[in-house]
């Protein structure tokens, strides 16, 4: 799109039409935008002035790329309490720290000296004046501050940018792009004559949409997730060539978000001004993605334009926004060309382009991944893990069956029950002579990544390339056939509901087991990390220990660099004691007696458990619709030395959890799970949350009677944790007068089911919730709105959510200073004795409580 300036009307050839003028309009978006980028450095002046900002913020000393991701990944005095920055150098950690908990008002972040009070809105409208004017007589004013001391909120953006190593760029790009923000896709590189191209953040941004093209009302269209760095999507350049008073980024806005959010800033924006000093010559990327709906704007994951012309000028916003959707749709219609970031890196590179991903421990990483992958790819999708990940087949599904089998003994059989178990023992034994014998003869893949982890050969940084890239490339590798499993599941499953009841049952149980063959290849065809490092861990239970005595540093390891490490296996609902302890010893000799906080969570299946864990201290637990989680996840993060005596430890240790309640396992399957999971999550956390879809209590009648009964069974071997109740997507989450009836009935619904719980277990004396644990209704019980603010998949994050969940945060960590007993890391948490053992430090010595968990 090109916007009429002050440019010759040569600037552009005109004889280019079609295919050719397509060609070269992308190419003008990679290599102009409004700066000369071979003079962009050349200023000096201009130099002085970044070299300057770098200072005020306080980033000097840590340009270029020397802030790293567990730097901000920490539990700090932020974390308690956010305040109006009243320093400068306050930004930096600011606008990290709004990013991570998905504020998108960290867009508008700015220092502004306190001087005079601000100006109040006088309550003039544009609506008399070209409605994309950036004419500073319109513009400046209550947002503008004195053009000395005012930093530009991009400035800040930028700098945090430049000074971020390439782990923090790819969460920073993860976060922005949650926030539906314009992602930096061309930078003008600091200190060189050259232009930066961040392959590696943006080759981490998924996106979904669903489009209708092609859609019908018996198939609604296809719902696609995407890595976008390699997935070809049409283009739309949008350029101004020459000068102009019109605002290029407020007409991409009124395009593409119905919602008027600002996916780029423009001088229309809070605390915008007209010194910026870092986005000169910035190219930014952003997607638009349908919501198969009728109203969306464009049918498609979005789009290329070619040279169009229209005059902007005293135009109305509805009738040009209107306009240009109809210009961009024929031309997409009419040349139909796609382009992936990917297909870019060529040309990118002809063009003298800095890319991220040429640098040596990058290509090393790469490396080592592909041919990782290489070895997995000579095996069909079905036999991947059965041909190199045996130890957790069949063989740990029997050992895991075996070993719960020794808890649920009969005194009805004809055999004692010491003989019983004395058969189950040996049969156990048996099958992990069999997973030995495997263990002893690696295969090649198994061989290659434990090389690839333990060699002094690579340096820690290829090292975490490798597991980044392993990532990347496992998902690229089965994305594709797991959609086609998907979109059979679908499908089947429509046959099935649409079955009339008059049919007979054949049919119907044929249906069936098409669905549960599916749901099989489904879960045989995913592989990711966790399923790696279960491999490793069941390798370390089955063999010598003296021979594989390196892995559990290397589960230890990935916990001190932020890594999620699985605690319970999902497939079998077991906890692999004997490798978990060895984790923690390991983890032991790496940080010394640590003081640990551990803070789980429960709730049904998709009430976004790991969204808000993720929100809240900047995690990356996967998430997504359905049973994204399968068993237990534990991730450590690090307290700031200066807020370690207020709080009374060093680490969080944050378990995030499967849903209750899936609908994947059969009812009589999911009662038994849900009970197990629940006394076990209970039982390790100092705190847990339960986490509410909603806020009417008797919906969720289930999950509070399973945690009351697990609440009961810590009561019992005198354990005494704690418990927040988090109630989200609730429409009026004010709290105060308008939550009070529900509140009253969570109150009596506890109660009630308490009273119950305590007549099954035999337990005299509780009348309430608060006789089982300390409760207090007004404290313990949040309120949270919707994540989203619209609809998706273009609606960004609520800033109320963002709120609520700071809130919570708070509130979690003044009671955790308040606890009776915060754990030491040289207690172990987990015991290999089959039976869960948690230790609670007390002032009078160590008390050893079991915690009797089939799990």
């Amino acid at each position: 799109l090109l916007l009429p300036g002050c440019h010759n009307s040569g600037s552009l050839p005109q004889e280019k039409k079609g295919a050719e003028t397509l060609d070269y309009l992308y190419q003008v978006s990679l290599s102009e935008d409004t700066t000369d980028f071979n003079n962009l450095t050349a200023n000096k002046i201009e130099m002085n002035n970044s070299t300057n900002l770098l200072k005020k913020l306080g980033l000097s000393d840590l340009f270029p790329k020397k802030i790293k991701l567990n730097d901000i990944l920490v539990i700090d005095r932020l974390s308690m309490h956010i305040n109006q920055p009243y320093r400068v150098q306050d930004l930096r950690s600011q606008y990290l720290y709004k990013l991570m908990i998905l504020d998108y008002n960290v867009r508008y972040l700015s220092f502004k000296p306190v001087a005079d009070p601000p100006l109040e809105d006088d309550g003039t409208t544009f609506d008399d004046f070209d409605f994309f004017n950036t004419n500073e007589e319109l513009t400046s004013g209550a947002d503008l501050a004195d053009t000395e001391s005012h930093i530009h909120p991009m400035d800040i953006h930028m700098a945090v940018f430049h000074c971020a190593n390439d782990f923090l760029r790819q969460y920073m790009y993860t976060k922005l792009s949650t926030c539906q923000f314009a992602l930096p896709f061309l930078v003008p590189n600091q200190g060189t004559e050259g232009l930066e191209f961040p392959f590696w953040p943006l080759r981490h941004i998924k996106k979904s949409w669903q489009s209708i093209t092609n859609s019908s009302a018996d198939n609604p269209g296809k719902y696609q997730t995407r890595q976008m760095f390699s997935t070809p999507v049409p283009v739309v350049s949008f350029l101004r060539l020459g000068t102009s008073f019109t605002s290029k980024s407020q007409i991409m806005n009124s395009v593409i978000s119905k919602q008027r959010h600002n996916v780029f800033f423009n001088r229309h924006c809070k605390g915008s001004a007209p010194n910026s000093m870092l986005m000169n010559g910035v190219v930014e990327i952003a997607w638009y993605c349908p919501g198969g709906k009728k109203d969306d704007i464009f049918n498609d994951c979005d789009d290329i334009f070619d040279d169009l012309r229209l005059a902007a000028k005293n135009r109305n916003e509805a009738e040009l926004t209107e306009e240009l959707i109809t210009n961009i749709k024929q031309c997409i219609g009419q040349y139909n060309k796609k382009q992936s970031i990917e297909n870019c890196s060529n040309e990118a590179r002809k063009l003298k382009f800095k890319v991220d991903e040429d640098k040596q421990s990058f290509k090393d990483g790469h490396e080592l991944a592909q041919t990782l992958v290489c070895l997995l790819k000579e095996k069909g999708f079905s036999d991947i893990k059965k041909e190199f990940l045996p130890l957790h087949g069949e063989l740990w599904h029997d050992w895991c069956l075996k070993n719960k089998q020794q808890y649920h003994l009969s005194c009805k059989t004809n055999e004692s029950i010491e003989q019983q178990q004395s058969v189950i023992l040996s049969d156990m034994e048996a099958t992990r002579q069999k997973q030995r014998e495997i263990a002893l003869s690696h295969n090649d893949f198994m061989r290659s990544f434990l090389d690839c982890l333990t060699s002094s050969d690579h340096s820690e940084d290829t090292k975490f390339y490798m597991l980044q890239w392993l990532r990347v490339l496992l998902d690229e590798l089965s994305s594709d056939h797991l959609a086609r499993l998907e979109e059979n599941y679908h499908s089947a499953w429509s046959q099935m509901r649409n079955v009339p009841k008059s049919k007979e049952k054949a049919e119907l149980d044929m249906l069936r087991k098409q669905l549960n063959s599916l749901s099989e290849n489904m879960a045989a065809c995913t592989i990711g990390l966790q399923h790696i490092m279960r491999e490793v861990g069941q390798i370390y239970e089955c063999s010598v220990k003296q021979s594989v005595g390196a892995l559990p540093a290397l589960g230890a390891e990935m916990l001190i660099s932020g890594y999620p490490l699985e605690l319970m296996d999902g497939d079998e609902s077991h906890v692999p004691l004997i490798w978990v302890q060895a984790v923690l010893k390991s983890l032991i000799e790496k940080l010394g007696d640590k003081k640990v906080y551990v803070l789980s969570i429960l709730g049904l299946q998709s009430s976004g458990k790991s969204t808000l864990l993720n929100t809240m201290f900047g995690l990356q637990f996967t998430v997504s619709a359905g049973r994204c989680t399968h068993g237990a996840f534990m991730q450590m993060i690090k307290v700031d030395e200066k807020i370690r005596e207020e709080l009374g430890f060093d680490f969080l240790l944050v378990v995030d959890t499967e849903g209750l309640r899936s609908p994947e396992l059969s009812t009589k399957t999911s009662l038994n799970h849900d009970n197990e999971l629940a006394t076990f999550i209970i039982g390790i956390g100092d705190m847990t949350v339960i986490n509410i879809m909603g806020e009417n209590p008797s919906e969720v009648h289930e999950i509070l009677q399973i945690c009351v009964q697990a609440f009961l069974r810590m009561k019992r071997v005198e354990i005494k944790p704690s418990c927040i109740f988090v109630h989200q997507n609730v429409a009026e989450a004010s709290a105060g007068d308008k939550n009070m009836e529900g509140r009253r009935r969570l109150q009596e619904k506890l109660d009630e089911m308490a009273q119950t719980a305590a007549k099954e277990e035999g337990i005299d004396d509780v009348y309430s919730f608060s006789d089982v644990i300390q409760f207090d209704l007004e404290s313990q019980v949040f309120y949270f709105k919707n994540l989203l603010e619209g609809d998706p998949p273009m609606a960004p994050p609520n800033p109320s959510y963002s709120q609520n969940v700071q809130d919570l945060k708070s509130k979690l960590l003044s009671v955790a200073n308040r606890s009776i007993g915060i754990r030491h890391t040289n207690q172990n948490m987990l015991f290999p004795d089959v039976q869960v053992k948690l230790v609670l430090s007390q002032t009078n010595g160590h008390t050893y409580l079991r915690v009797r968990c089939d799990v």
